[in-house]
């Protein structure tokens, strides 16, 4: 009697962990779709801002901007989300793609604040600053593509995880 309930238990046990780390996977899953629907949105208006700047629209530059910034920071809500789940599920591409996404959040965050500053900065007449800050922006969103080349590379890698 004794070990048809440790049988019991243990199969409850492995049933209820493997349950978590599905749920997790699950999580997962549903917020990745979202966090590539608000960097997709978020870069779009960060190229709107851009090309605004270039023509010397600097308020819609700074409006886009803030757009942009929403955006990322929607994203960046959805990704730390994501990590707590992939952390729980120990899955070491699941952390791994959404570690490079953060990083690829962050360095788009910050790009965009060197944008939305350039435009602050040419609005007052601070070119130097500007131009300054333009280029700040520009190694940030480098490094942010890098990110996303990374996270594409790992998705390539790894289809079966990553299901359309």
């Amino acid at each position: 009697m004794k070990s048809k309930l440790t049988v019991f238990i243990t199969l409850i046990l492995i049933t209820f962990i493997f349950g978590c780390i599905q749920s997790d996977v699950s999580s997962i899953e549903e917020l990745i779709p979202q966090i590539n629907d608000h960097l997709k949105k978020g870069d779009e208006h960060y190229n709107q801002a851009a090309q605004d700047l270039n023509n010397f629209n600097i308020d819609n530059a700074i409006a886009n901007s803030n757009q942009a910034t929403n955006e990322f920071n929607m994203a960046r809500s959805s990704a730390s989300e994501a990590l707590i789940y992939a952390q729980n599920s120990e899955d070491n591409v699941f952390i791994q793609y959404i570690e490079l996404a953060v990083l690829e959040i962050d360095a788009k965050l910050n790009a965009t604040s060197e944008l939305r500053s350039a435009a602050q900065s040419f609005q007052s007449g601070r070119n130097q600053t500007g131009n300054t800050n333009l280029k700040m922006a520009n190694g940030l969103m480098q490094d942010a593509l890098k990110y996303q080349k990374e996270r594409e590379a790992l998705v390539s890698q790894n289809p079966a995880k990553f299901k359309a």
